[in-house]
């Protein structure tokens, strides 16, 4: 069985920081997003940088076509400058197999860090790269400048998965869910450091009532920023118990959208919301003292929507090949609250591999047979 989704990262031998960042990006994808039971979502990662034969600078080919779709990554840098002779027409040549897959792969450029100029064929077709020569004023601290690489492939892949599959869609913002009165800086600070001159990943967000006009329903509003975003939860001791906060994660919840909650509590919380489990949550350190902590916050909530994107497609593609009629296609495990808001009329419930542990299958199976006994729970190998 191909790969779903494969990236390769090319960069020229010689240069260990350039090294290091192909190695944090492999290590990421090798988990990415939710973990259960010591199993995570794996994207395959594959390097593509030292020589393949002693006649050649360049490194092995790439078969397209073991995977359903590629990403390329590439790191520019002044190493590559300087033998662009061999680099230049190892990626023409690949970037026109790509183009010939009907846009099922994604080019992912980043510029050299020490400003050199891109690629000649790069060059021809207009390729932006990201612009790495501006991390270091803006971001000194090497991890951080990690962190952005990391967030800009990530968010460079959900953009193109929606295009693929959800070309009418809107953009996708980033709804940050939070209680007034003790998680508003957290909220505040993250909205302020995406919308800076200093972020170059093309992120939006949504706030609160300040993102609203005069005259217009904020309830719907919400509805409709929720039902096609992401929803970060910055979870404060308050948060579980205010009406809107958990409105808006029911919300999310409903409409099966990707949810991160970035824990930020200091005391104690009274009562937790039964509803915010089942979901992945950060525990960034620092929230009070800097924003060194938003960066790796926005790679969790991006990743986690990507790994819900990436289940959501496949899912959706072995159901129609498997006959499924009427699938569900949660990418959480089941809960409760699946099988009473979410499954409707749905006749096959579709979620990731590992199946349920003994005790929560117990617990849900008794639920189902209560409420939609002719229901069928499914992983995805199993239905595959």
């Amino acid at each position: 069985m191909r790969d779903y989704l494969r990236i390769y990262v090319l960069w020229a031998p010689g240069q260990d920081r350039t090294a290091v960042l192909a190695e944090r990006l492999s290590k990421h994808f090798d988990g990415l997003g939710m973990e259960r039971d010591g199993a995570a979502v794996r994207v395959p990662v594959r390097f593509r940088s030292a020589q393949w034969d002693a006649a050649s600078l360049i490194p092995r080919a790439i078969n397209l076509d073991e995977a359903e779709h590629n990403a390329v990554v590439l790191l520019h840098d002044d190493y590559m400058y300087e033998a662009q002779a061999a680099w230049d027409p190892y990626l023409e040549s690949l970037r026109a197999q790509m183009d010939a897959r009907d846009g099922r792969d994604v080019y992912i450029p980043f510029g050299s860090p020490t400003g050199e100029p891109g690629l000649p064929s790069d060059k021809r077709r207009n390729t932006q790269y990201a612009r790495r020569d501006h991390w270091r004023a803006s971001l000194p601290a090497p991890d951080a400048r990690a962190l952005r690489f990391l967030l800009h492939v990530v968010f460079r892949l959900r953009e193109h998965f929606r295009s693929l599959y959800r070309p009418s869609s809107p953009d996708e913002s980033l709804f940050v869910s939070h209680a007034k009165a003790d998680g508003d800086g957290a909220a505040q600070a993250i909205v302020n450091y995406v919308n800076s001159t200093n972020q170059d990943v093309p992120l939006s967000t949504f706030y609160d009532a300040k993102e609203l006009m005069p005259g217009e329903d904020f309830q719907n509003v919400f509805e409709e920023e929720i039902n096609r975003g992401t929803l970060l939860a910055i979870v404060s001791d308050l948060y579980d118990s205010r009406p809107w906060c958990v409105f808006e994660l029911t919300t999310a919840k409903r409409a099966r959208r990707p949810i991160v909650l970035v824990d930020v509590g200091r005391v104690r919380t009274s009562r937790t919301y039964p509803y915010g489990a089942n979901l992945p949550r950060v525990r960034p350190a620092r929230v009070s003292t800097g924003t060194d902590w938003i960066e790796e916050v926005l790679v969790e909530a991006m990743s986690e929507g990507l790994r819900c994107d990436l289940f959501q497609a496949e899912a959706e593609k072995i159901a129609k090949a498997r006959g499924v009629n009427k699938p569900v296609i949660v990418s959480r495990p089941p809960e409760l609250f699946d099988l009473i808001e979410v499954v409707g009329d749905g006749e096959t419930l579709i979620y990731p591999d590992p199946p349920l542990g003994r005790t929560e299958h117990a617990i849900l199976e008794n639920a189902r047979a209560a409420v939609r006994p002719s229901l069928q729970l499914k992983t995805l190998s199993q239905l595959a």
